[in-house]
C-alpha cells in the first residue's frame, strides 16, 4: 500500500500565490494618511475661475512694454543651445539602441531554428 500525502507543487504554488496577494492587499491602505477627512469637491465654474485667477494666460496681454513676447521666445527656445537631440551624447545612444535591436531582430528572424509548416509557406 502506498501512501501519498503530498497533493503536488500546484496546491503550494496556489497557496503562495494567495498569501503573497493577501499581504499585498492592504498596502495602499496603510499608505493613506491617517486623520485627514476627504475635502468636499467644488463645483466645476468654481474650480474653473480659482484657476483662472492664478494663472496667467497667453492671449491676454498683461504686459504692453513687450517684455512678456521676450519671455515666452526666451522659454520657447531649446535649452541646449539649438543642438538637436539626436546629436546629443543621450540621442546618439538612443539610436545605436533602436538600431541594434533593429539589427538583432533582422537577423533572428533569418536564423530562427524553428522551421514550422506555416512559416515555410507549404
Amino acid at each position: 500500500m502506498t501512501g501519498r500525502f503530498s497533493q503536488g507543487p500546484g496546491r503550494l504554488r496556489r497557496a503562495a500565490a494567495f498569501v503573497i496577494a493577501v499581504s499585498i492587499l492592504p498596502l495602499p491602505l496603510s499608505a493613506a494618511e491617517k486623520g485627514t477627512k476627504p475635502v468636499a469637491a467644488q463645483p466645476l465654474r468654481t474650480s474653473i475661475a480659482t484657476h483662472a485667477a492664478r494663472e496667467v494666460l497667453v492671449s491676454s496681454p498683461k504686459r504692453a512694454d513687450g517684455t512678456a513676447t521676450k519671455t515666452r521666445a526666451q522659454s520657447s527656445s531649446p535649452q541646449s543651445g539649438g543642438k538637436s537631440f539626436f546629436s546629443s551624447p543621450a540621442g546618439i545612444a538612443c539610436l545605436a539602441v533602436i538600431g541594434a535591436g533593429t539589427g538583432f531582430a533582422l537577423y533572428s528572424a533569418s536564423h530562427d531554428r524553428i522551421h514550422s509548416v506555416a512559416r515555410s509557406g507549404q
